[in-house]
């Protein structure tokens, strides 16, 4: 009978191990919430942007690409540039911005900056 039971608690660990191993895949797939706020250090000419980058972001990783869904409806698609590191740049009004998706550490970050400016802002997952 204790071969038996062990059988069967081995069973139980096998099936809870592959529920959690899925769990896990789904749930690194799972759309991520970023609501961005400006950094201390950036300039007043920043603020033109802080409205529109102030709402909510959802990032939802694919595989080795990723999409990022902006607060205004704009969808960016993002390449993996390190494991589980996702960028893309976007353009608004005529100014080019460098967007970095971390996914690798929990919980997630966003970074959005403007170069140029010295432009800046970050956010962690919600």
């Amino acid at each position: 009978m204790p071969i038996r039971l062990r059988a069967v608690g081995l069973g139980v660990l096998a099936g809870a191990v592959g529920a959690l191993g899925a769990a896990s895949a789904q749930a690194q797939n799972a759309p991520i919430e970023f609501r961005v706020t400006a950094t201390d250090r950036n300039p007043a000419s920043c603020r033109q942007w802080d409205a529109d980058l102030s709402r909510v972001h959802t990032f939802t990783r694919n595989g080795d690409t990723a999409t990022l869904n902006t607060a205004g409806g704009v969808s960016l698609n993002m390449t993996q540039s390190s494991p589980n590191v996702f960028t893309t740049t976007f353009a608004r009004g005529g100014t080019n911005f460098n967007v970095v998706a971390d996914a690798s550490k929990a919980p997630g970050s966003l970074d959005v900056s403007e170069p140029r400016t010295g432009c800046r802002w970050s956010a962690i997952a919600r």
